[in-house]
């Protein structure tokens, strides 16, 4: 079985930031719901530089439904994606998953339910959220809220939503990911 190091990665204030649409729609007014393009394609080449494979962990997952949201992220839903999201395309191959819905809504709590799923701590029927099995090896939570578990925090790196990721932040993946 593939070994995979994973990014579980956050959209809002990770792959687009207030200071991209403030930028975008040179205004002042907070209108979220475009993608930074520039941040997609840089780490589209993180990925691909590193083997790194991306799960998809931020509320925009819960948009429609899971099989909404699996077809946009696995399948070709790619080319439906309205034009503010086309950067997601630079994305589309290295995204292997994405974290199921929990009622807590606990961020945390939802990448560890994915864990267990990759663990087969859960029925074969849950496994939709994957594009293929595999096992994680290393991983690192890319968020702007810090809405994740204890024993999570050794693995995350905490962005800000103002200004979304950083040369900063991406040291620090590196150094939790042993690249």
């Amino acid at each position: 079985m593939k070994e995979y190091k994973i990014i579980f990665l956050d959209i809002d204030g990770v792959m687009n930031s207030d200071q991209y649409n403030r930028y975008k729609y040179k205004h002042h007014i907070r209108k979220w719901g475009s993608i930074d393009p520039r941040e997609c394609y840089r780490m589209s080449r993180f990925c691909e530089k590193y083997g790194i494979k991306l799960v998809i962990s931020s509320s925009w997952r819960n948009a429609n439904s899971w099989e909404a949201t699996y077809k946009e992220f696995m399948n070709e839903g790619f080319e439906e994606l309205p034009y503010r999201h086309h950067g997601m395309k630079l994305l589309a191959p290295y995204i292997v998953g994405v974290t199921p819905y929990c009622e807590s809504r606990n961020r945390g709590e939802e990448i560890q339910a994915f864990c267990d799923i990759v663990n087969g701590k859960y029925p074969k029927a849950n496994r939709i959220l994957m594009k293929e099995d595999f096992v994680i090896s290393n991983y690192c939570i890319v968020d702007d809220n810090n809405d994740i578990l204890k024993n999570q925090m050794n693995n995350f790196v905490q962005t800000d939503f103002l200004i979304g990721l950083t040369r900063k932040n991406y040291k620090k993946i590196k150094e939790i990911l042993k690249l």
